[in-house]
């Protein structure tokens, strides 16, 4: 009998007989899957730069004899829990599109590859609220969705986590980055670093800049609570080996500012706050001190107080994931003065790719606004699950969960190449630096600078560098 198989059955039937052979000893089992799913990523990657480029792909196998059994077929779900409202709106807005596009170039690809399921993704809004989150997690696994993309926000699935895991439910946060969630063995992955990471980049900025004295003000939840730990370490750290004499207001003295994640009035908060900064201010002079803020969209209704004192349009200010690239601030006049006026730079992670262009045109032809870059690990997600179903032939999510490591180990799409480690979080990143500047159209976000995690150095460009001059 002669027969043409997909290039991924050809891959199932090897790794079936490398498990015969190599019965007993997982060490070698995991060596010879991960050869095989190095050959799958090839021509998963060679179709979707092909796809994105117009150029033919190579991924397309004839199937003149049917599976051994029936495996996948019809539509495989995906839920994806977005914050379309709240102060997260824009961001999931971003990832909103790249899911889309990711829905339909995955499909394209099981066309080609002849299988006999499609993806379709489900979205519910869960408007950055932890308890809105699970319910909408609960309403979809109600409805036999075990699989899922997000919840966007470190207080949503710190509230999903039990569930998900008690469960089985397979949960990829595409932007959850509280130290807090860092687990292993969990049904939790997080495709985006810990704030350890983000820490790290932001005080090396802040160190950069000639800040030696910062107040931090932040969104108090597990999220805002775990990354201005990481901040200040870090930034307390650079001072203590530098020798230099430093103060940090913040969570481990007391005299930070945290505030309701619920707020919507700051005026009181930032009296608060310009009383600290004219304070370090009187003691070491304006260049020297620096405000640190952790929020989200909230920036906007902050700033607005903020900007009614002088002191405070006059430091230096440093953001965080949770403000960069938000399109809310790019729109809005007064907040994206006051960023341009304090010099406001945000960090997003991130390593460039040939993908990134795809679906940051998409998000600009639809929203006019470049994605940060959770939309890009969104689109990721979305072909790492694909690929995964596929390999396992089965809407299994403790399956596809084991079989996501190795896949990621030589992973190349959207967010470039990455890392898992033990507790299912993206290993490491760089980081870059977003400012907001005026344009033809108002204001739009510029790159400031990058970050290396492996020389733990920042590179200003030189557009954010005749801004500093300015100052």
């Amino acid at each position: 009998m002669r027969w043409s198989l997909t290039h991924t059955q050809q891959l199932k039937a090897s790794f079936n007989l490398c498990n015969q052979l190599t019965r007993g000893s997982d060490m070698n089992r995991a060596s010879y899957f991960l050869i095989l799913v190095a050959l799958l990523i090839g021509a998963v990657i060679g179709y979707a730069v092909g796809a994105s480029s117009g150029a033919t792909s190579t991924v397309t196998r004839t199937v003149t004899s049917a599976p051994e059994s029936a495996g996948l077929s019809g539509d495989v779900y995906i839920g994806a829990l977005l914050p379309l409202t709240g102060p997260l709106g824009s961001f999931a807005e971003n990832d909103m599109i790249a899911l889309r596009l990711a829905e339909k170039d995955v499909n394209d690809w099981l066309t080609q590859i002849g299988s006999k399921w499609r993806i379709k993704i489900l979205i519910e809004d869960t408007a950055v609220d932890p308890k809105q989150a699970l319910d909408k997690l609960q309403a979809l696994h109600s409805k036999g969705v075990k699989i899922f993309i997000g919840p966007m926000a470190s207080s949503e699935v710190k509230e999903v986590k039990g569930y998900a895991d008690a469960n089985k439910l397979l949960v990829i946060s595409q932007s959850s980055t509280s130290p807090a969630l860092a687990i292993p063995n969990d049904m939790i992955y997080r495709f985006c670093p810990p704030d350890e990471f983000q820490g790290m980049a932001s005080a090396k900025a802040t160190y950069e800049l000639g800040i030696r004295n910062v107040v931090i003000v932040w969104r108090g939840d597990t999220w805002g609570d775990g990354l201005v730990e990481s901040y200040e370490k870090a930034f307390l750290k650079l001072i203590e080996q530098s020798g230099e004499k430093g103060e940090v207001w913040g969570k481990s003295n007391g005299k930070g500012i945290r505030y309701d994640p619920d707020s919507k009035e700051f005026s009181a908060i930032a009296s608060q706050l310009a009383n600290a900064v004219q304070e370090l201010v009187n003691k070491y002079g304006v260049d020297k001190v620096g405000v640190y803020y952790a929020g989200y969209g909230e920036y906007i209704q902050f700033a607005a107080a903020a900007s009614q004192y002088d002191i405070l349009r006059r430091v230096k200010w440093i953001g965080s994931d949770g403000t960069a690239l938000l399109g809310d601030i790019q729109t809005n006049e007064n907040a994206a003065k006051f960023a341009y006026e304090t010099r406001f730079i945000s960090p997003m992670f991130g390593t460039p790719s040939p993908l990134q262009e795809k679906i940051s045109s998409e998000v600009k032809r639809q929203l006019g606004r470049l994605p940060e870059s959770y939309a890009y690990v969104s689109y990721d997600a979305v072909w790492i699950v694909a690929v995964a179903l596929e390999f396992v032939d089965s809407y299994d999510p403790v399956a596809v969960a084991k079989v996501i490591p190795f896949i990621v180990q030589k992973w190349y799409g959207a967010t470039g190449v990455f890392q898992l480690n033990e507790n299912g979080d993206r290993a490491f990143s760089d980081y870059m630096f977003w400012m907001v500047v005026p344009s033809d159209k108002g204001y739009e976000w510029e790159l400031a600078g990058s970050y290396s995690y492996e020389k733990n150095s920042v590179t200003w460009t030189e557009a954010f560098v005749k801004l500093l001059g300015k100052s």
